[in-house]
């Protein structure tokens, strides 16, 4: 899985292109230790809330869900690890009448322009790393306490006032019954 661009709105939200290495290798179906490792590092992930078809948790539908959907919550994940925000969603979608099959279009909300973005390049490391089980060349403790510097170069940057509110998180995922 790769990043292939990385677009900042105005209204604290962030596109990503992320595209699959193998088209058509792109879901947790073809890859089920990815969400059972992710789990494993980030027991949190299990309370996020999860809009999908069947109504199911977070938990059973990574099960069967897409990776670039994983990574749209490890990117919200990893912001909660480091700051109290807001409620951040993310939407992960897909249309492979337009795009190339494997291309997907990951939308996350963030308080922190310089926290996001590092958020999405280690979350980017960790799916990779967990693919390859590669998981132990990865020292998260060591990840997040560097997330935190940037949170706080972000703050001095940005001045960011809005005082913290409790943490929630909302993601979702759509696509096009003809791009299934």
């Amino acid at each position: 899985m790769k990043v292939v661009e990385i677009l900042f709105y105005d209204r604290n939200r962030v596109k990503l292109v992320v595209e699959m290495s193998d088209p058509n290798r792109y879901s947790t179906e073809h890859a089920p230790h990815i969400p059972r490792l992710l789990f494993k590092l980030f027991p949190h992930l299990a309370k996020h809330r999860c809009d999908n078809d069947n109504g199911y948790t977070f938990r059973k539908e990574s099960r069967a869900t897409e990776i670039p959907h994983l990574f749209e919550h490890l990117i919200i994940e990893l912001q909660g690890q480091v700051q109290k925000s807001r409620i951040l969603k993310g939407e992960t979608q897909w249309n492979w009448r337009i795009d190339p099959r494997g291309r997907f279009h990951v939308y996350v909300d963030y308080e922190n322009e310089m926290l996001v973005l590092g958020a999405i390049r280690l979350a980017e490391r960790i799916i990779n790393a967990l693919d390859s089980r590669h998981a132990d060349d990865i020292s998260i403790e060591a990840e997040i306490e560097k997330l935190k510097e940037l949170a706080e170069i972000g703050r001095q940057l940005y001045s960011a006032s809005s005082p913290p509110a409790e943490a929630e998180v909302v993601a979702s995922r759509t696509a096009t019954p003809a791009a299934l």
